[in-house]
């Protein structure tokens, strides 16, 4: 008979008798502090991307550029004229166009390279009602803006102020505000002259009888009043 009582018991869960079992240390689970530095990682890496993604978004506002080259005294056609999206300072943005139909029709003032920005300066409005009376009044150049071919040609808004001599005082009038260059004739120097210009002007014909006047009695100046408004 076997004695039941001497014989070994068997290790528990089919382990091998004799051999140890190892001891290992349980994983714990991140620390507070841990968390939240990584919620702050995370949220800085999103606000980072976030902000890239703003800077290198398109601009909202498509502003009116020209679409070829451009020389002064063309008038504006809806194929001279594209848009482009642009990020402008204000001050630019006030001088500047979104509407490229606003500009059919106004006059070049300036040369302009195909992609430039059409600002005020750069264009005159001869489509105004009212001027359909032109007149020529005789200048000196130097009461003409020099006679510069850049500042005074077709296109250029113009106030017309005579000075005249009125009991031994000089007295000074504006007798036509805002009138149009419609095209400046430079008299020919080797023909003796002094090389004044004679400036044809659009005008309403309320104005003609005063600027006739004064072409007349007195000195005329041009003062240049060029300017789109907006």
């Amino acid at each position: 008979m076997v004695d039941v009582g001497t014989a070994p018991l068997a290790p528990p869960n089919g382990a091998r008798a004799g051999v140890p079992r190892p001891v290992t240390r349980r994983r714990s689970l991140p620390g507070s502090r841990a968390v939240v530095g990584g919620l702050l990682v995370a949220a800085s890496a999103v606000g980072l991307f976030s902000a890239y993604s703003s800077t290198h978004d398109r601009p909202a506002t498509a502003y009116v550029t020209v679409a070829h080259d451009i020389v002064a005294g063309d008038i504006l056609t809806d194929a001279d004229l594209a848009v482009a999206a642009i990020d402008l300072p204000a001050a630019q943005r006030s001088v500047s166009f979104t509407d490229r139909r606003r500009l059919v029709g106004t006059v070049a003032l300036a040369r302009m390279r195909a992609g430039q920005l059409v600002q005020s300066a750069d264009v005159a409005d001869v489509r105004g009602a009212g001027r359909d009376a032109e007149i020529s009044v005789p200048v000196e150049p130097a009461n003409a803006m020099n006679g510069d071919r850049a500042f005074l040609r077709g296109g250029e808004h113009v106030d017309v102020i005579a000075t005249f001599t009125q009991g031994g005082t000089p007295v000074t009038r504006t007798v036509a505000r805002d009138v149009v260059v419609i095209e400046v004739l430079v008299a020919d120097r080797s023909l003796g002259t002094s090389g004044q210009l004679t400036v044809v002007l659009g005008v309403p014909p309320r104005d003609l009888e005063p600027i006739a006047g004064a072409a007349a009695a007195a000195k005329i100046t041009l003062a240049r009043t060029t300017g789109l408004h907006r």
